[in-house]
């Protein structure tokens, strides 16, 4: 299920006030039309994983069986990490005669703004630790689900029409599709300086279509295969790409830039795990701040290795 359609907790802050925290948040979260969450119980969780290794399929004659097929049962580990913070309104306002319900609304909108795409970073580039879960980029690299463009340094992802130039878009339009087919991906993810170089390099496999996201609000995206190419954005601060442009990859230093191929699915392909969903909590008067809080105890987990890969070393 998407985010927005997990229960609320209970706690005891409006859900006038949640529902329009949660808004915020997944209209700054570029896959929160595609992201699949499932609910569990608890603080840890070990989902089963899907056997990639199992090969089904035989034949018999009259009179024969079947060799039975079985396997070792591989679970992932899930164990809730806490991401939010908290927004504070200083008293100061309301002496002042401004209205302070509205400023304390004003101020978390653009928290939980600015949260959703602290959310989205974290989803590509947080490393495992006691406070963060395993980002995709970890997540590739561990499970080697990553490809590298061309050579193992890398490779130019050129404009032009020359032979060479086309020779290079040719290669990587092949490898993308080759992608396409085997991970049947939701969406493919990158920043939006690669998605205008596929646009201007494969015109003949792009096209547009208007879709609606999960508040009706409708958008046009570009599609590679009928699948939907998302930016990934800038990070809370907007000092850089999520997805940046200065990744290395062997020789190449702070040179190329990567694409997530993703299939999200509820507990099961690339899902995100949590109990309550977003939790939002008015503390109300704290010292000279009015105080809300804002979390989600989450974890990330890919639970089929053919539900993801990230293609790298692409230099534009």
């Amino acid at each position: 299920m998407l985010l927005n359609q997990i229960r609320a907790s209970g706690e005891s802050t409006s859900e006038a006030i949640r529902q329009l925290a949660l808004a915020e948040f997944m209209a700054s979260l570029p896959i929160a039309n595609f992201a699949q969450f499932y609910e569990m119980r608890g603080n840890a969780d070990t989902p089963r994983k899907t056997d990639t290794n199992m090969t089904a399929g035989a034949n018999r004659s009259i009179s024969t069986g079947y060799t039975a097929k079985d396997n070792t049962p591989v679970f992932a580990n899930i164990a809730l990490k806490i991401y939010g913070d908290l927004v504070e309104t200083d008293i100061a306002y309301e002496r002042r005669g401004i209205d302070i319900g509205s400023q304390r609304e004003r101020d978390l909108v653009n928290f939980a703004k600015s949260m959703g795409r602290y959310f989205m970073n974290s989803v590509i580039n947080d490393a495992s630790s006691a406070s963060k879960f395993s980002g995709l980029k970890e997540q590739a690299t561990a499970l080697t689900l990553k490809t590298i463009f061309d050579t193992i340094n890398g490779g130019l992802l050129p404009t032009g029409n020359g032979n060479t130039e086309r020779k290079q878009q040719d290669k990587f339009i092949e490898l993308l599709t080759a992608k396409v087919s085997a991970v049947r991906p939701s969406i493919l993810l990158a920043n939006s300086l690669l998605i205008a170089r596929l646009a201007s390099i494969g015109r003949g496999y792009l096209s547009t279509s208007n879709v609606k996201d999960i508040y009706g609000s409708e958008h046009t995206v570009n599609t590679f295969f009928n699948v939907p190419i998302i930016d990934a954005g800038y990070t809370a601060d907007a000092s850089g790409l999520i997805i940046p442009l200065d990744e290395d990859e062997g020789t190449s230093t702070a040179q190329c830039t990567s694409l997530y191929l993703i299939r999200f699915g509820e507990e099961t392909d690339v899902t995100f795990a949590t109990n309550k969903g977003m939790d939002v909590k008015d503390l109300g008067l704290v010292g000279t701040k009015y105080q809300t809080l804002m979390e989600l105890d989450v974890d990330l987990a890919v639970l089929d290795n053919t539900s993801l890969s990230r293609i790298s070393g692409i230099i534009l």
